[in-house]
């Protein structure tokens, strides 16, 4: 198939590679040519060209840019592209970018994917082949797709191998703001305190442990990827900053009272909670799906 990434960062470059492995040619299209040119070194794209001539022989187009930078170029896209092309986006957020979609006449051509997958570092040189394998990916709105543009994507994510859920784009937006953009805020709020920028405790780079590691890693993502993501799902964000602040300060008072006891049972309640959450020690069953439900979908 002749696919055409629009973005050639981290996702777009690691998606190219995974696509290139199995058989597929891959044309990259990107503002910044310095990404273009790591994305031909590293395999990622088998040739570069100026947006309007990557689109003219696209059978599948994949916008891989800021969910900003989506919302500005997908109707661009569904204009220009063929008329059988499918056009496939791999953002965060997915309301603001489905409303987009819905207003054009093409709509049916468009499938609203965010495969849950990547790392803290970025660009193309960040790139990894296997970055998708097994990880889940999210189809919102599925239903207003086109047959063949569905069933395109699908086939190409179940060549990824991937598990894809299926799910409305607004409850998207707040389950996602829950689940992986609260905890991308936590990280860069830790990684600001300045008390690390302190010359005087230049020895805490040392001290810092798995846990601090762990908890921070997430402070190297790329801002220009995560700022329009706060701001396109601002509203959910914030109710989920609120809850979190209510309930850290639930403990600093249940540690200022010594009351052992409680803060003994909300960290239990914590540990509960990290098992649900802890999905690699899950083992997720393939349900039959239904018009109201979240569906599942196992490759």
């Amino acid at each position: 198939m002749q696919i055409t990434i629009i973005g050639t960062g981290l996702i777009g470059c690691s998606l190219g590679m995974a696509l290139k492995k199995q058989g597929h040619h891959i044309t990259g299209a990107d503002s910044n040519p310095d990404n273009l040119e790591k994305a031909l070194f590293r395999g990622g794209i088998d040739e570069a060209e100026e947006l309007t001539e990557a689109l003219k022989n696209a059978q599948l187009v994949v916008l891989c840019v800021p969910v900003d930078i989506v919302k500005e170029l997908m109707v661009e896209v569904l204009n220009d592209m063929p008329d059988n092309a499918v056009l496939m986006d791999m953002g965060s957020t997915k309301e603001d970018i489905c409303a987009v979609a819905d207003a054009h006449p093409r709509r049916a051509g468009f499938v609203a994917a965010h495969p849950m997958a990547g790392v803290e570092h970025s660009g193309p040189l960040a790139a990894h082949v296997d970055l998708f394998l097994h990880a889940r990916v999210i189809v919102c709105d599925a239903q207003k797709s086109g047959t063949n543009a569905l069933n395109t994507v699908l086939g190409i994510l179940q060549e990824l191998k991937m598990k894809v859920i299926f799910m409305d784009a607004r409850e998207h937006d707040r389950q996602l703001a829950l689940v992986s953009h609260l905890p991308q805020f936590i990280a860069y709020a830790l990684s600001a305190l300045e008390d690390f920028g302190d010359p005087t405790n230049k020895e805490w780079v040392e001290l810092g442990g798995g846990g601090l590691q762990s908890s921070i890693r997430l402070g190297k993502s790329d801002a220009g990827m995560w700022m329009p993501i706060f701001q396109q799902n601002k509203g959910n964000i914030l109710k989920y900053i609120d809850r979190y602040m209510q309930k850290l300060q639930e403990m600093k008072y249940l540690v200022e009272t010594r009351d052992e006891k409680q803060l003994l049972e909300l960290i239990r309640s914590s540990n509960r909670n990290y098992e649900k959450l802890n999905y690699r020690n899950n083992n997720p069953k393939t349900v039959v799906p239904d018009k109201e439900a979240t569906r599942l979908f196992y490759s």
